[in-house]
């Protein structure tokens, strides 16, 4: 079976799409007209910080709408339609990334991201660990590659949304998913982003209630339901599909090593103050686990409603176009596509920002003036947006193995030397170094399966980049000079670098 939109639902699904289109360019016009009147000399600073000045909602939505997307939104539901209620298990993982991103590592972002003047996560790294170029070069590197495969997935997600809401090709839904965050990040930057994830991720929540109060009534009593599902698949209701070992494996992937995604800190820079970063916590722990578990139920109860589909990413699509009326369903198509393209938007400012600011000013053209650099800036972003749209083109089946592969990535490249970097004095620029190539490395052989059983104990790629490059990044330091004083006094505080004597 597959997903087919016709008549006066698939028109009202298509005019309530180019409406909030039409909405999105117009706050990307409103925020581009606000940057235009800064001066150049501040472009870049407004540009990836907004001001620093932001309220707890923004910050909230720019956490966890950020990383709950395609994601959460099409391949973590189609998983719940494909596996069942083991990866319900697994995903659920993830409700806690509103502490993890802020409760973790946000309030010492802030705090000295403003002493340093970085602006973004990678460029925080590099002043802890002494702007190390190879770190700089190689980080980059990491960042363009994986989080461009990230952002792939998300582009993939968004056009396959639209493809089957609309009943409108593919190819239209790309290329308007991809003018609207081209339209959102050249022209507002994270001033851009900030005022459109706030409208969308209230869209988003009123969408996945809807949504579930929709299904539920559709199907009726749940006990017969799933007892027709246990029948047909029994795997299905088991929740141990997947071994012991690779189940807790995916659970560090979603629930503890988020840190390694660069974008995921973005609100942390953005963020007014202390006060408004806790409040922030507590408002994305409401809003990602209502969509968490709400559409990871919802892909499982989709198996039932529409069985066959041959794209499980259509399991949300389809059952919306099945329950809700095309004005609501049409809403749903809104919501989601907007967590999308925000999530796209802010790592594309983050890939920008590695190109530009980490990498071509620090090391190529540390001479550049403010006008130079802002038009870098803005060919920039049209470059990655074009790159990632030209990756989205042949897309992959099964949109979360994408998603997971994206994540693994970063964070065996990154967790350890943000984590170490943050509470360790001992950490130094060579530590991170080696952890940071090593956790690649062993992350992609691992990934690859090219690895025997014994070594990986079936686990998932990412606890073995996420092993090797804890072991590399602490021995590597134990034994190397530490890192220079003034770096210490700046993130630790003087007292502290003298009691270590």
């Amino acid at each position: 079976m597959e997903l087919i939109v016709t008549g006066n639902r698939q028109v009202i699904v298509i005019l309530t799409f180019f409406v909030y289109t039409a909405v999105m360019l117009i706050i990307g016009f409103y925020a581009k007209t606000r940057m235009d009147k800064i001066a150049a000399n501040q472009y870049m600073e407004a540009f990836y910080t907004g001001g620093r000045g932001m309220g707890a909602l923004s910050v909230a939505m720019m956490i966890v709408a950020v990383r709950c997307s395609a994601g959460t939104f099409l391949g973590a539901p189609g998983l719940g339609y494909q596996i069942g209620v083991t990866w319900i298990l697994a995903g659920g993982a993830q409700v806690f990334m509103a502490f993890t991103m802020l409760g973790e590592v946000g309030k010492k972002t802030g705090i000295v991201a403003r002493r340093v003047g970085a602006r973004s996560m990678f460029g925080l790294l590099l002043h802890r660990f002494n702007r190390n170029k190879l770190i700089g070069l190689f980080g980059v590197v990491g960042i363009v590659c994986f989080m461009c495969a990230y952002a792939v997935s998300q582009t993939v997600g968004g056009a396959r949304l639209f493809e089957s809401m609309t009943g409108m090709s593919y190819g239209m839904g790309l290329l308007l998913f991809s003018g609207v965050v081209l339209a959102i990040v050249a022209g507002g930057g994270i001033t851009g982003i900030a005022i459109a994830v706030v409208v969308q991720g209230i869209v988003m929540t009123v969408a996945t209630i809807a949504l579930t109060a929709g299904t539920l009534a559709y199907v009726g009593p749940l006990e017969p339901v799933l007892r027709r599902l246990a029948a047909e698949n029994p795997k299905l209701m088991s929740p141990w599909t997947w071994p012991i070992a690779y189940h807790a494996s995916i659970w560090i992937n979603y629930g503890l090593v988020t840190l390694g995604s660069p974008h995921a800190t973005v609100g942390a820079f953005v963020c007014k103050d202390t006060r408004t970063m806790h409040r922030a916590i507590v408002i994305g722990a409401v809003f990602v686990t209502i969509w968490t578990l709400a559409l990871l139920c919802l892909g499982l109860l989709a198996k039932a409603v529409v069985p066959g589909l041959q794209v499980v990413d259509h399991a949300i699509p389809a059952l919306t176009m099945l329950v809700l009326p095309p004005w609501l369903a049409g809403i749903t198509l809104v919501g989601v596509a907007g967590a999308i393209q925000s999530t796209v938007s802010a790592m594309v400012i983050v890939i920008v920002s590695g190109l530009v600011k980490d990498a071509y000013q620090n090391f190529f053209n540390p001479s550049a003036s403010s006008a130079h650099l802002k038009k870098v800036n803005t060919w920039a972003a049209v470059i990655v947006c074009a790159a990632i749209f030209a990756f989205s083109l042949k897309p992959p089946q099964a949109l979360q193995y994408l998603v997971t592969f994206a994540i693994g990535g970063l964070a065996s490249t990154f967790f350890w030397p943000v984590m170490l970097g943050f509470y360790w004095m001992r950490c130094n620029e060579y530590g991170a170094m080696a952890g940071m190539i090593a956790g690649l490395i062993s992350y992609v052989i691992a990934a690859g399966n090219y690895l025997p059983f014994p070594v990986t104990f079936g686990m998932s790629a990412i606890v073995t980049g996420f092993v090797v490059s804890g072991a590399f990044t602490a021995g590597v330091s134990m034994v190397t000079p530490k890192t220079p004083r003034h770096i210490i006094e700046t993130w630790f505080g003087v007292r502290k670098q003298a009691s270590t004597g």
